[in-house]
């Protein structure tokens, strides 16, 4: 990656909403030699040179407002970690919109390097419904309701969070990936790495990024941005409002740490795995394009059981 400016991406983590990227990138934002955009989701690749207006719940005040759009920008984000060899962010729409972010990349960066995230697409559909529900967003209590009216709220201008089933689809984009990176530039892991062992998948993600290991222990960073229905909603609704206001957001954030915020986020959540009628209404869907993601995979990819396994009727058992 030598002879690139420092205010480029050396590597990005393009996976799926709900998948564990803001797992993994805070993971690797502890380390010395790794840089991290703030925002870590800047959603520029996907959506530069575009006027942002996403009209779902919500999205203007939590979603409009953070998008980078311009190169200008952009390149701004980087430039505090300009001395860090590895240097990346992790907007999950990167993915969704490959066909507008990976040529983009490549453009700033030929040599940068693609970490993508996947999760059962029927458990990453219920954890981003979940996840919405918690900030009171989403309107719809019912999943199986809300994807129903999925095309709809795209073709209204709600953004890609909001595209249950459409985010839960992985095999053209990983077609296009291999077919645009060069060779050694793409890297494929699971939820299920994160949750069977967190350090060590995010060692061999380091390592994947050109890293050296580290000596000693490592400090053990939180479950982070987990989904789930709220305990107490007239509350969660009251906080979400509060973190609309941007003001009492840097507030909080300058008053509290990250770790106290997603302790107190973990504890107002009660979590539900996916139920059977939702898994077998939805797992079909998923069927065509779980068998051709197994043929587009990287063949070194370590394969979670619910993709080895799945069948027309069948993605594996409960997940979060």
């Amino acid at each position: 990656m030598a002879g690139w400016t420092g205010d480029v991406p050396t590597f990005v983590v393009a996976g799926a909403g709900r998948a564990g990227t803001t797992g993994l990138l805070e993971g690797l934002r502890r380390r010395p030699d790794v840089f991290v955009t703030s925002p870590k989701e800047p959603h520029y690749l996907a959506l530069h040179g575009t006027r942002v207006d996403f009209t779902g719940p919500g999205d203007d005040e939590s979603f409009n407002s953070s998008v980078v759009t311009t190169e200008r920008a952009y390149r701004a984000l980087f430039a505090p970690g300009a001395d860090r060899p590895v240097r990346g962010e992790g907007s999950v729409s990167t993915l969704y919109h490959h066909e507008r972010a990976v040529p983009e990349l490549l453009r700033l960066n030929p040599d940068a390097r693609v970490v993508v995230l996947l999760r059962d697409p029927v458990a990453r559909a219920w954890s981003s419904h979940q996840y919405l529900r918690a900030q009171g967003r989403e309107p719809e209590p019912d999943l199986l309701r809300a994807v129903a009216d999925e095309a709809r709220r795209a073709a209204a201008g709600w953004h890609h969070l909001w595209h249950y089933t459409a985010m839960s689809r992985y095999a053209d984009a990983l077609d296009d990936l291999t077919d645009l990176l060069p060779p050694g530039r793409l890297g494929v892991w699971f939820h299920d790495d994160l949750e069977r062992d967190y350090q060590g998948t995010l060692d061999e993600v380091a390592r994947f990024l050109g890293l050296p290991d580290l000596p000693g222990p490592r400090e053990e960073v939180p479950r982070v941005n987990v989904s789930g229905s709220p305990r107490h909603p007239r509350l969660q609704r009251l906080l979400w409002d509060v973190q609309g206001h941007e003001a009492a957001r840097r507030t909080g954030r300058l008053l509290t740490t990250w770790r106290f915020r997603e302790a107190v986020r973990r504890r107002m959540l009660r979590h539900e795995d996916v139920p059977a009628a939702v898994r077998r209404e939805l797992a079909p869907r998923f069927a065509d394009d779980l068998a051709r993601l197994r043929v587009v995979l990287p063949p070194s990819t370590r394969r979670p059981a619910w993709l080895a396994e799945a069948t027309a009727g069948r993605t594996g058992g409960p997940a979060r």
